[in-house]
């Protein structure tokens, strides 16, 4: 059996007591990472992103199995396997192992003192005190870690409270409080919690020293005066009560669900008040803002049920573990997070949490400028509603990937269908069109499922291979546009709205050439729902094609900042290199086609776009170089492309091409 500290300086050790040193730093995180939840299977996507953020996709992959590599050797045994490997997962086999994160929350759970004071215990300091940050996005998770176990530690501290404790009970809880202040001097819960525990024991003058500590670091760091609760608690113990009472939390209510029977089978999201970490309940109107209008730009995928805000705004206290208020609002999803201010400025944590596991599926911190508060709160509900959205279907898609295959339900075939179509190649669209008319059998009504449809449909039309059109396999362009047109009507029909749905049709107008009609569609798309970055990339690529270039550029900008990690943005970034190289941007176009091409060096497409670039530089290797690849992977793609008019005007049309064709590259 493995001993596993994940609190206070991290430390692993055997059955014989012995500590062992691991390898390297991110053998360190990666074991972190499994042994917060063991048993818990996660994907190797998902630890190669914590890990390795920059890397391509391949890259990363390489790593994590090194990694892995070592972090088995350092932990093998005979007849043992402690990290367990099943399909594309990894996990910590729970048998093996004993995990002092575990153990404190199961015992904070029992409730008895003992347990509590067990727990109490166990909380040796921070999660993973000593841990380098080694990445952003494992930064990120290990802070909610430690925000979540501190204050778990700091509403156990404050059920020891109660009941005359003994003087030795009542110094280990000042020092357990100490250690909280010394990671967080702002944490006014700590300073009250500290003196309380100082009036316990009947040391009234260090109760006052430690008030007046909290308000000087408090006025010096937030020019901000102390939470009413501190002051309430100052004037207590400055007119000499001897007991002083423990904070009164308001009851949470409990919401009931709403009966849906038409989505049962999706599942739902609440967005919690955002922490007001400054303790100005005067500035809390910023913090709850923000939870209402994610709540508003989440609502408008129309994806996932959204509970509603006046109902998750009742979970604000931060008393309930995130189980309990999952079931009180009836969530599979909760998306909290944290808000402090200083001065013009304010830093904004946000984070995604899979409540039966409580696993972190997403997080990430924003610094924006808070002059202008309302736009301030638009910008940054846009940002996180847009980057939550693909990672709720990722999450999703994890789920099902483990359930019986005998039952599946109109959701699960939506998502495995948008999963196929994010691999880009006919025999995966061939899938994705099987499975979204899965979806619509079991549910005609359907919505998404039709929007999917018809986005197969156009896709046909952007993957038709040369090589197979030689053949004589040619698709049947207006039979595709026609079933397009169809299933994206009908899509509308169902939720007029639906950004997606209406996007769609926008993208079959294009297909006909209708630039006016699509060009209303796609803004429908976006006034819909402003955080959709597809609706906001198509809309930025149509307005370059009707000649619109700088706010298409904008647009297309906008649309890569609400999404930075999509798997669609490779083409993203490849619409918007062409509309840089029509404003003669041909730097900035070069780098948006190289970037595309890191992320998806497989497709043609890719190669063909960074040959475009480097030609209207003159650098005739590279673009020679480039022009080679695309025609090993896809032999007759050059010819064929070379023929493309990206714009009805011949004259902006021919200025793509003129690069390549200066260099006698193209006919």
């Amino acid at each position: 059996m493995w001993r596993i500290h994940l609190l206070g300086e991290l430390d692993i050790r055997s059955e014989s007591d012995s500590s062992i040193c691991l390898p390297s730093r991110k053998s360190e995180a990666l074991l972190a990472l499994l042994a917060r939840h063991p048993g818990k299977r996660i994907a190797r996507e998902k630890l190669a992103a914590l890990l390795w953020p920059e890397s391509r996709e391949f890259n990363a992959r390489v790593s994590l199995r090194q990694t892995l590599k070592q972090l088995r050797q350092s932990l093998a045994r005979p007849g043992e396997e402690v990290i367990v490997v099943t399909g594309n997962a990894l996990a910590i086999e729970p048998s093996l192992v004993r995990v002092d994160v575990v153990s404190f929350e199961e015992l904070s759970e029992m409730g008895s003192r003992a347990a509590l004071e067990e727990a109490a215990d166990l909380y040796r300091g921070e999660f993973l005190e000593e841990v380098a940050d080694l990445t952003e996005p494992f930064a990120e998770w290990v802070a909610f870690e430690r925000m979540q176990l501190r204050e778990q530690m700091l509403a156990l501290l404050e059920k020891l409270m109660p009941g005359d404790p003994n003087a030795s009970q009542t110094e280990r809880a000042i020092q357990k409080a100490v250690n909280l202040l010394a990671s967080d001097p702002l944490d006014e819960r700590v300073h009250r919690l500290l003196m309380q525990l100082y009036q316990e024991q009947g040391r009234r003058s260090d109760a006052l020293k430690q008030y007046r500590s909290c308000s000087a670091l408090i006025q010096r760091n937030l020019s901000a005066q102390c939470d009413p609760r501190t002051e309430a608690l100052y004037r207590q113990i400055l007119e000499g009560g001897r007991h002083v009472c423990a904070e009164v939390r308001p009851q949470t209510a409990r919401i009931v669900p709403a009966a849906l029977d038409a989505i049962l089978s999706r599942p739902a999201v609440a967005v919690l008040p955002f922490a007001n970490l400054n303790g100005d309940p005067s500035q809390a109107y910023f913090s709850d803002g923000v939870a209402e209008d994610i709540t508003t730009m989440l609502a408008g995928w129309r994806r996932f049920p959204l509970i509603a805000s006046s109902s998750s705004l009742t979970c604000r206290d931060g008393s309930s573990q995130i189980q309990q208020i999952a079931d009180e609002l009836g969530a599979a999803y909760l998306v909290t997070g944290s808000v402090r201010h200083a001065g013009k400025s304010a830093r904004i944590h946000a984070r995604l949490i899979e409540a039966e596991s409580g696993y972190i599926y997403w997080t990430k911190r924003y610094d924006l400028d808070i002059s202008d508060v309302l736009k301030a709160q638009e910008d940054i509900a846009e940002r996180i509603a847009a980057a939550i959205e693909p990672v709720l279907e990722s999450a999703e898609l994890s789920r099902i990937a483990t359930k019986r295959t005998d039952y599946v339900n109109a959701w699960d075939c939506f998502l495995q269908g948008s999963s196929f179509l994010h691999r880009y190649t006919l025999e995966s669209n061939a899938l994705a069109q099987k499975c979204f008319q899965q979806a619509i059998e079991l549910d005609p009504d359907y919505s998404d499922a039709h929007t999917g449809l018809a986005l197969s449909h156009m896709r046909n039309l952007l993957l038709k291979s040369p090589a197979k059109l030689a053949e004589g396999d040619k698709l049947d362009r207006n039979m595709q546009i026609d079933l397009a047109f169809e299933a994206a009507q009908k899509a509308v029909a169902l939720d007029q709205n639906s950004s997606d749905a209406h996007l769609q049709v926008g993208t079959a107008y294009v297909w006909i050439e209708d630039f006016d009609a699509a060009l209303a569609e796609t803004e429908l798309a976006v006034k819909l729902n402003p955080s959709n970055a597809y609706a906001r990339m198509a809309l930025g690529n149509r307005l370059d094609l009707i000649g619109r270039n700088a706010e298409g550029i904008a647009q297309m900008r906008r649309s890569l900042e609400l999404n930075p990690r999509d798997l669609n943005r490779w083409n993203f970034m490849g619409y918007l290199s062409r509309a840089c190289l029509d404003s003669l941007q041909y730097d900035e176009a070069l780098s948006w086609a190289t970037t595309a091409l890191r992320l998806r060096p497989d497709q043609p497409e890719t190669h063909f776009r960074v040959a475009v670039c480097q030609a209207h530089l003159d650098r005739l290797i590279e673009a020679k170089s480039a022009l080679a690849e695309c025609e090993r992977l896809c032999p007759g793609f050059v010819s064929m492309k070379s023929t493309w008019q990206p714009y009805s005007d011949p004259a902006r049309s021919e200025h793509y091409f003129a690069g390549l064709r200066r260099l006698s590259l193209i006919d």
